[in-house]
C-alpha cells in the first residue's frame, strides 16, 4: 500500500495508538471536577438571580 503518514510519522508502526486505558485518568478527573464545579456554579447563579430579583420584589411591596 506504500508509505502512509499517520500523526506526522513516516511508518504506520511508529504511529501512536490511543487506548481506553489512556483515557481512564482523564475521565475520572473530569467527573470529579464536575461534581464540585456544577454545584458551585449553580450556587453562584442563584446568588446572581437573587440579587437581581430581591430589589424588584421589595419595590413592589414598598
Amino acid at each position: 500500500m506504500g508509505n502512509l503518514m499517520v500523526l506526522g510519522t513516516e511508518n504506520v508502526e511508529q504511529a501512536v495508538t490511543v487506548t481506553r486505558d489512556m483515557f481512564s485518568g482523564l475521565t475520572s478527573a473530569i467527573t470529579s471536577n464536575a461534581e464540585v464545579l456544577i454545584p458551585v456554579g449553580v450556587g453562584i447563579m442563584a446568588i446572581m438571580v437573587g440579587i437581581s430579583l430581591i430589589p424588584r420584589i421589595l419595590y413592589k411591596f414598598i
